[in-house]
C-alpha cells in the first residue's frame, strides 16, 4: 500500500510539473538601459509651410523602402477658439514620408498635385456620426496599405467617447476606401496589426485590439491576409489549451482579454516585431496608472512579459527640458518598424502632446543579458535625456525553467518507489 501511495503522489507531482513545462514561453529578459530621450519635434517649419499647425498620433507603416507616419486630426496655423487644447482642424489626417531608417533632417510631408498636404483618411465632422476618423494601426500587404482607424461618433470625455473601428484600403489613385467596420465600442476601436504565423505555420495578421476608448483591456485576434476585409473571417483569443497553444473563436463575444492585460485601460497601442531580438513588442499608455508601458513575447500570441514602465513627459511637477511650461498631457506611443538597430536594442517611437498639439520622436535603449553594446540607426537633430521610472520584469520562459525541477521530480519518484518496495520486502512476515 505504501508503494502505491508514493507512486500516486509522484504521478500527481509529475503531472503538475509537466503541465507547467508546456506552457508557452514569454521570451528573454528585457530592461531599459537608457532613455526615453527626445530626438525631434515633427511639427516643425516643414509642417508650417503647408499650413499644418499641429497633428497627433503618427502611426507608422513600411511601404517598400519608405516609412509612412500617418497622423490624425490635423490643425491649421490660424487662430482658434480660446482655451487649452483649442484648435481649428483643417484635415482628418496627414502623412510624413521618410527613407529607412527615419531621419529627422530629411523627411517630407506628402502633398497633393495642388500642393496641399495629403489626407489618406477623411471625416465628415458630423456629431453623432463621424466627429473624427483617425489612424490606429496600419499594415502593407502586396504593396497595398491597409489602415485600421478609430471613427468617433461622439468625443465627450474619454470615458464617454463613442467610437468604433473602420478598415480602409489604399487604391491605385492614392485614395483610401472603406472595406468594413465593426460595432460601436466593441473590439477594433483601436487596432495594431503585425504579420506573423500561427503555431502550425499558417501566415496570418495578428491584431492587438481594444474596445471602449481608454477604458479597455487588450484583446488579440487574427485574420488570414486574403480575408482581411471580411469581419466574419477574424478569430479571437479565448485562452490557452493544456499544451500552451492559443485557443481561438470566430465569435467576437467569446473573446477574452490577453492574460496579464485584464486590468489595464488602453487607448492607442502599438504592436511590432523586433526581428534582431526575436521578440514581439506591445506598447501603450495605461490610463489606470498614467504611465507608458512596454511588454514583450517570443510569440505574437503571448504570453507577454513585463511591463517596463516609463514616463517620457516626466510628471506635472518635473517635466523634461524639451517641454515648455503648460505642455501636456502626453498620449499615443507608436513604435517605428524596422528601426531597431542591428542588435534590436534601439526602440524609436513617437508620442503626442495635447497642448500645444504636437508629436515628437523619442528613443530608448533596451538591454538583454547578452547585450554587448549597440549603435543607433536614427539621426537626431537634438537630444534630451529624460529621467523615467522603470520597472524591470523578467521575461524568461517559465516553461524552460521547469525542465530541471521536472527531471528531479521524476528521478526522486523512481528512487522513492524503489526504496519503498525494498522496505516492504524486508518487512514481510
Amino acid at each position: 500500500m505504501a508503494v502505491l501511495r508514493i507512486a500516486a503522489i509522484c504521478l500527481v507531482v509529475v503531472a503538475i510539473l509537466s503541465f507547467s513545462a508546456v506552457l508557452p514561453v514569454a521570451g528573454q529578459q528585457i530592461s531599459i538601459e537608457t532613455g526615453p530621450t527626445f530626438i525631434c519635434n515633427l511639427m516643425d517649419q516643414r509642417a508650417l509651410v503647408l499650413g499644418i499647425g499641429g497633428a497627433d498620433l503618427g502611426v507608422s507603416v513600411v511601404d517598400g523602402s519608405k516609412l509612412w507616419m500617418i497622423f490624425g486630426d490635423t490643425a491649421s496655423t490660424g487662430p482658434a477658439a480660446a482655451g487649452p487644447g483649442s484648435r481649428r482642424l483643417v484635415g482628418a489626417s496627414s502623412v510624413i514620408e521618410s527613407q529607412l531608417p527615419f531621419n529627422c533632417s530629411s523627411y517630407s510631408w506628402l502633398t497633393t498635385s495642388g500642393g496641399k498636404f495629403y489626407q489618406p483618411l477623411h471625416s465628415t465632422r458630423q456629431a453623432g456620426i463621424d466627429e473624427s476618423t483617425v489612424p490606429a494601426g496600419a499594415i502593407t500587404l502586396n504593396d497595398t496599405i491597409y489602415i485600421y482607424s478609430m471613427q468617433v461618433n461622439h468625443w465627450g470625455a474619454p470615458s464617454q467617447a463613442e467610437a468604433h473601428g473602420v478598415l480602409f484600403k489604399e487604391q491605385v489613385n492614392g485614395a483610401f476606401t472603406e472595406l468594413t467596420r465593426w460595432p460601436m465600442d466593441k473590439l477594433f476601436v483601436n487596432t495594431s496589426p503585425v504579420a506573423a504565423e500561427l503555431p502550425d505555420g499558417t501566415p496570418v495578421i495578428f491584431l492587438a485590439t481594444t474596445a471602449q476608448y481608454r477604458r479597455s483591456p487588450v484583446y488579440l485576434a487574427y485574420v488570414v491576409p486574403s480575408e482581411i476585409g471580411d469581419p466574419a473571417a477574424y478569430h479571437y483569443l479565448t485562452g490557452y489549451d493544456e499544451n500552451g497553444s492559443p485557443v481561438w473563436s470566430a465569435d467576437m463575444a467569446e473573446a477574452k482579454p490577453v492574460p496579464g492585460f485584464e486590468n489595464v485601460w488602453v487607448g492607442e497601442l502599438s504592436f511590432l516585431y523586433d526581428a534582431p531580438l526575436k521578440s514581439y513588442l506591445l506598447m501603450f499608455k495605461d490610463f489606470t496608472s498614467k504611465m507608458f508601458v512596454l511588454y514583450w513575447s517570443s510569440t505574437p500570441y503571448g504570453p507577454f512579459a513585463g511591463p517596463l514602465t516609463f514616463s517620457p513627459c516626466g510628471t506635472t511637477s518635473s517635466q523634461p527640458s524639451w517641454m515648455e511650461s503648460g505642455w501636456g498631457p502626453c498620449y499615443g506611443g507608436y513604435m517605428l518598424p524596422d528601426s531597431f538597430g542591428a542588435d534590436g536594442h534601439h526602440l524609436y517611437f513617437d508620442i503626442s502632446v495635447w497642448d500645444p498639439y504636437t508629436t515628437v520622436l523619442m528613443t530608448m535603449t533596451l538591454t538583454t543579458p547578452s547585450t554587448n553594446g549597440s549603435t543607433s540607426q536614427i539621426t537626431s537633430t537634438s537630444s534630451d535625456s529624460i529621467s523615467a521610472t522603470e520597472t524591470t520584469s523578467s521575461g524568461q520562459g517559465y516553461g524552460a525553467a521547469l525542465v530541471i525541477p521536472l527531471s528531479v521530480a521524476v528521478l526522486g519518484c523512481v528512487i522513492a518507489v524503489i526504496a519503498a518496495r525494498k522496505y516492504a520486502t524486508r518487512n514481510q512476515p
